[in-house]
């Protein structure tokens, strides 16, 4: 409490406009101030103001006893000076950093790609964890997040085609008429890196908006087709796709007054490296916390 009496008295001596002295109820009023000197020791702080514009053999003294040690010595000559120094001050008290667990489940598509593919929504879905490292350089309000995570992202497509190996390309197959029980899926296994900027439109931080991009090393990916034939059940990986190694996702994260986050993904590279197969991105959304 001594602390912000302390500071409006420098401000309202700072801002002073005229060069006289006078008394204002319990407020002293010293305007047009040349020079603000402040020292700290121990449990006293001592206030020295020299000179105004009319008077520069101004000279005035006022001591305060204050509980907060840690003050220190402070010489300040112009109002953007002591403007500086505040803004500084309070930038450091305000900034801190910390570290965040972070999980997610959502759906998962292609957009782009030929119609034949047949991507579903569901029951394609993806899976995330990681932890970010958080920096809060200025209040409670814009924070900045960098991280490390792994991802799992899987993608159903229509029961009448499958992807295959053509030589170093991978192109869609129809499925046999005798085959039953049919299913056509990518995976893909990927290490996470995101850049991350917050805005939280409140000091509690229950409501905000994320924005930036996650870096994806695409460390793993196949596909998987699956029938039954004669009764008997066949299930067949393809590995070594020719996904690209390292793609970008857009992302927005909405965080409203609750628990749960809601995210929304896009990535505007193809997923199939340039000549390996055909043009398509990814995409999904999910919930978040």
């Amino acid at each position: 409490m001594k602390k912000n009496v302390l500071l409006s008295s420098i401000v309202a001596l700072a801002f002073a406009t005229n060069a006289n002295a006078e008394m204002v109820g319990d407020t002293i009023v010293i305007e047009q101030v040349e020079k603000i000197k402040i020292e700290t020791r121990d449990t006293v702080q001592r206030i020295v103001i020299s000179g105004t514009k009319e008077d520069p053999y101004f000279h005035y003294v006022q001591r305060i006893s204050i509980p907060d040690t840690t003050a220190v010595r402070r010489n300040i000559k112009s109002v953007k000076e002591f403007n500086k120094i505040t803004l500084d001050k309070n930038a450091k008290e305000n900034s801190k950093t910390g570290l965040s667990l972070h999980m997610g489940v959502g759906l998962s598509t292609m957009t782009g790609a030929p119609k034949d593919y047949g991507f579903k929504v569901f029951p394609s879905f993806e899976y995330n964890v990681g932890i970010t490292f958080d920096y809060t350089p200025f209040g409670k309000q814009n924070q900045w997040s960098i991280g490390l995570g792994v991802g799992w992202r899987l993608y159903h497509m229509s029961k009448n085609n499958y992807l295959v190996k053509n030589a170093d390309r991978m192109v869609l197959q129809p499925y046999d008429g005798s085959q039953s029980n049919r299913e056509s899926k990518i995976s893909v296994f990927s290490l996470q890196v995101p850049l991350l900027y917050t805005h939280y439109f409140d000091n509690n931080r229950k409501w905000g908006v994320t924005v930036g991009g996650i870096v994806n090393f695409n460390t793993s990916a196949y596909t998987t087709r699956a029938y039954e034939y004669n009764e008997e059940d066949y299930s067949i990986n393809t590995k070594s796709i020719g996904q690209r190694p390292v793609t970008v996702d857009a992302i927005i994260i909405v965080k409203p007054h609750t628990l749960l986050s809601f995210y929304c993904k896009y990535c505007p590279m193809t997923f199939f490296k340039n000549n390996r197969g055909d043009k398509m991105h990814q995409l999904s959304f999910g919930v978040c916390f």
